[in-house]
């Protein structure tokens, strides 16, 4: 009896010491086995994006940044009934039941599956306030843009995954977006979570800011002048550029109409295009300034050459080629003058005379045909034909037909003309900023290549700056107090379904800098299909006007007294070259005696253009300005009267 007494003892004893032995074994001594099984029930491991930064303006004016959001998850094998749960979880997330339902039935025998990411402060507290077992929170960064619809096309969107979709947070990704972070779940033994919020294990910095070239005041003004074009000429659409000649820096890009980049989801995919860089159109008679730079550089020409413009129709292979407005008869014209009063058939013989060869590489050394380096997503290089061209092609070309270019494009062309004959590179971003490692990254223009020697350039500006005088097609550019240059643009749409043009459908535009005299700002805008009125001189000239008009005031520049002895004296040189000299002479002697393009204006912006003039002015209807006789441009020598229509 003793004997199984001690033995029973000892058994005991021994057992007792090896479960003493096996604890402290399972307590002490690591287990990658047990540790592994311990994390799987207890912890959860979920990656998430890191913060993304913010993109500013070049005033520091957030455009885009980021906020606290709490994105909802379920443990669906610890949910006891899950039809109930998705009844009253789904109002709060304004999701079909069904949908709720299916997620959690699917992946029942998962510990983890995401009902809705980055609900709104209102469905956290109320989900929250339900304490349903199997239910828990992570906080993640939801992406926000304060101004809505401000500079929408440009800045794009990101996803529910915090990863850019479209425009500037695609392309600068990797930038804003950092590195991920690791949230870390843990619930008890029933599953429970014990962190409803999770718990944040941050193993990477935060992404960097963006600061942008854009100034949003401007951006919001070009913006607002656009959606007021769309409405009052009854248009499909518009774009607008505005470009920092000192620097090349872009100021502002607009499209309109733009779209809230809050929901961008709910617009279709063609709003949100930034149009400004994808979409090449033929640019109409902006392109003109180009043949006659061409012909400039390889001396063919001079501004007060003299071509016959065979009175408004000239026959080029079997075609002919024709003035835009029908009533346009020019006989012989001036160079400056075929640009002042945009003449096709001058335009079309200056092409000939210079040739397709060196036309087509002018073209291509401005920047047309190719991208303009500015790395956005979708951005088109445009279409340049190869050679050899017909004369037919060359004369249609000549006044920007068969030809496609991007707004950007012609701005930046428009740039190398007004910042001396240099072509240079568009920027848009002007620095990126760590706020972890402190790094800064800036960008400047890269010159490509000089296109125009300085005299050549000049010589043009002072050309282009006779078309906003009385008597050229763009006076509805003008700025009071400041000299403005450019050129008006009015093309016919090409009909990409059935070929050739949309009928009764134009592109119409305007081109140019302010000041003259000494550019600061180059400007181009751009209305698509308007109903009311097509050319570009009633619909895209007065736009300039306005947007010019707030650039040069926010930037403080002082107005120049404008005279009769100082309005074509451009040249920032003391000794004119003599080619300068002749072209100042030339625009003196056309500008006398013309009659000025009134169309579009009110009656007293109208009355103000014509008070130097002594002939009688007769006024009939009210509203507007559509229609005068003599016609923009034709001398006022043989009339007695004036007669200004409106509507």
């Amino acid at each position: 009896m003793k004997t199984r007494i001690i033995f029973i003892f000892v058994l005991f004893l021994s057992l007792w010491t090896a479960l003493i032995l096996r604890a402290a074994y399972l307590q002490v001594i690591p287990n990658e086995r047990l540790q592994s099984l311990n994390e799987r029930l207890y912890n959860k491991t979920v990656t998430v994006q890191s913060r993304r930064g913010a993109i500013l303006d070049r005033n520091g004016v957030e455009l885009a940044g980021s906020t606290t959001a709490y994105s909802l998850y379920a443990d669906p094998k610890i949910i006891e009934n899950r039809i109930s749960v998705a009844k009253k979880v789904a109002p709060i997330l304004k999701e079909s039941y069904h949908r709720i339902s299916k997620r959690i039935y699917l992946y029942r025998n998962k510990r983890f599956v995401w009902l809705k990411r980055k609900i709104t402060p209102i469905q956290y507290e109320k989900i929250k306030e339900l304490k349903i077992r199997g239910l828990g929170f992570v906080e993640e960064s939801k992406r926000i843009y304060p101004n809505e619809s401000t500079l929408s096309q440009v800045l794009g969107f990101t996803g529910t995954d915090g990863k850019g979709l479209e425009g500037l947070e695609l392309s600068l990704n990797s930038e804003l977006s950092g590195k991920e972070k690791k949230v870390l779940l843990q619930r008890d033994a029933f599953g429970r979570p014990l962190l409803l919020n999770g718990g944040l294990e941050i193993t990477h910095p935060d992404g960097s800011n963006v600061h942008l070239t854009i100034d949003s005041e401007i951006q919001h003004y070009l913006e607002t002048e656009l959606a007021r074009s769309i409405a009052k000429f009854q248009a499909d659409g518009a774009v607008g550029i505005v470009v920092d000649t000192k620097t090349s820096e872009i100021l502002a890009m607009a499209n309109a109409p733009t779209y809230d980049l809050n929901k961008p989801l709910k617009v279709n995919s063609q709003l949100r295009r930034n149009r400004v860089l994808t979409d090449a159109f033929e640019p109409g008679s902006t392109l003109k300034p180009f043949v006659v730079a061409a012909a400039l550089k390889h001396n063919v020409i001079e501004p007060n050459t003299m071509i016959a413009c065979e009175g408004g129709q000239f026959e080029v292979g079997g075609r002919i080629i024709k003035e835009a407005d029908a009533k346009h008869k020019f006989d012989n014209l001036s160079v400056s003058e075929i640009l002042a009063f945009s003449s096709n058939v001058g335009t079309s013989k200056i092409a000939l005379m210079l040739g397709s060869q060196k036309y087509s590489e002018f073209l291509r050394q401005i920047g047309f045909g190719q991208s303009t380096g500015l790395s956005f997503p979708g951005e088109s290089n445009g279409i340049v034909r190869k050679l050899p061209w017909r004369p037919i092609e060359l004369s249609t070309i000549s006044f920007g037909h068969g030809i496609s270019a991007t707004p950007l494009q012609v701005a930046m062309a428009y740039t190398a003309i007004a910042n001396g004959g240099v072509l240079t590179e568009p920027i848009l971003v002007k620095r990126i900023e760590n706020p972890d490692t402190h790094n800064i990254k800036e960008f400047k223009s890269k010159n490509k290549q000089r296109v125009l020697s300085e005299e050549q350039a000049n010589t043009l500006r002072l050309m282009l700056s006779a078309v906003t005088m009385p008597g050229g097609t763009g006076v509805n550019a003008r700025i009071p107090g400041y000299p403005v240059a450019g050129k008006t643009g009015t093309a016919q749409k090409v009909d990409f379904e059935n070929g050739g043009y949309v009928k009764g459908a134009y592109i119409s535009s305007f081109a140019g800098f302010v000041p003259a005299n000494d550019p600061r700002f180059v400007i181009y805008v751009a209305v698509d299909n308007p109903k009311k009125y097509f050319y570009g001189s009633q619909v895209a000239a007065p736009i300039f006007s306005k947007v010019a008009s707030y650039a040069v005031r926010k930037a403080g520049l002082s107005p120049t007294i404008i005279s009769e002895d100082n309005l074509l004296h451009l040249s920032k040189n003391k000794k004119d070259s003599t080619s300068i000299k002749r072209t100042k002479n030339n625009l003196r002697e056309m500008l006398t005696d013309q009659m000025p393009s009134l169309s579009g204006m009110s009656l007293r912006q109208a009355l103000r253009e014509l008070k130097t003039t002594d002939k009688r002015v007769v006024i009939h209807g009210r509203g507007q300005v559509f229609k005068t006789e003599p016609e923009s441009g034709e001398s006022l020598s043989q009339s007695q009267k004036i007669h200004v229509f409106l509507e």
